[in-house]
């Protein structure tokens, strides 16, 4: 079968059976954001992420800093989507002739940045030539909570939450690849910039890029009746489906109740574009889409529940229309 038509996804789960049966020391391996594996006295959990030059970030618009900073925050990303406490990181760097020691040095400032916010240190990894472009390759250690948190613990009756707003990072994304160097004139302190024909807030392009470029994922502060949650990575709609399909249920998501920017509004707005698109297919956003029991007292946005079997968004007219699991899907 071609990736093409695999997917990513499909690819996982072909790999998934020809892997040998685990141990008993894994607790939960390939289909969450992170394994959860067993030591003699804790648990630990381990992630593993690559971003590729060309596939996940264009240095025409990215600093070294910023790429440095978002490669660990995406690992980070998927440690506190476990209900976990990031700890140590390993770096491996597969590097072009084009880039010099003063590139890499800037790179491991952005690392060291946000490290240094979640007192993670970081203890090795490779560094290799690369003949196409610069490669990152990033495994996060991390100590699981009191409580283990994967993807296959949603309940029918659960309201599903989000942490944070959803679409910026999309829109952020396609601010850049429109304007590309040009948005140094916002950082100059240009009041507005034209893109496709129309006058943008330099405030909001920066803040919507910003949150493409350096996006801060945030713990919840009590997981303790969460029953599921992974994070924001592929597209809310995408990730959704993957809870779905690992806890065998469906979902309603009430549209009116995603929570958008007001930047996120007012771009797209200005550029003719259905905001809820960016929202539900765009990912990158790196907040926790989680579930819990209706009642959860939390800072979250609840924005529909757990059902029995089915997948529905229902808009502000109460009209309830059939979803797919859409969003970014390598190979497809």
């Amino acid at each position: 079968m071609k990736l093409s038509q695999s997917g990513e996804f499909g690819l996982i789960k072909i790999l998934q059976k020809k892997i040998p049966g685990i141990s008993s020391e894994v607790l939960s391996g390939i289909g969450d954001d992170a394994a959860v594996l067993k030591v003699p006295d804790k648990k630990i959990l381990v992630t593993s992420d690559m971003l590729i030059e060309g596939v996940h970030f264009d240095l025409s618009f990215t600093t070294f800093y910023q790429l440095g900073y978002k490669f660990l925050a995406v690992n980070i990303s998927d440690i506190l989507a476990m209900g976990g406490r990031p700890k140590h990181f390993l770096v491996s760097i597969g590097i072009p002739d084009k880039c010099d020691s003063d590139d890499i040095c800037e790179l491991y400032s952005g690392i060291n940045h946000i490290a240094g916010e979640f007192g993670i240190t970081i203890v090795g990894g490779d560094t290799c030539a690369s003949k196409q472009g610069l490669v990152l390759n990033g495994t996060l250690i991390g100590n699981a909570g009191d409580k283990t948190i994967t993807r296959s613990g949603a309940k029918e009756g659960d309201g599903i939450f989000v942490s944070d707003m959803a679409g910026d990072s999309a829109m952020g994304l396609f601010l850049l690849m429109k304007i590309r160097m040009h948005i140094k004139r916002c950082e100059s302190g240009n009041a507005s910039i034209t893109v496709q024909g129309k006058a943008l807030a330099c405030s909001d392009v920066l803040t919507l890029a910003g949150k493409h470029l350096m996006p801060r994922p945030v713990p919840l502060k009590d997981t303790r009746k969460v029953t599921s949650m992974i994070d924001i990575s592929d597209g809310l709609l995408a990730d959704l489906g993957h809870i779905c399909d690992e806890s065998n249920a469906g979902a309603v998501i009430h549209k009116e109740k995603i929570p958008l920017s007001g930047e996120l509004l007012s771009v797209a707005k200005s550029l003719g574009r259905d905001p809820f698109d960016f929202a539900l297919k765009g990912g990158e956003d790196y907040a926790l889409l989680f579930t819990a029991p209706p009642n959860y007292r939390t800072n979250a946005y609840r924005i529909g529940e757990i059902i029995k079997k089915g997948r529905y968004i229902i808009d502000g007219n109460g009209k309830r229309t059939r979803f797919k699991a859409e969003g970014y899907e390598h190979f497809k």
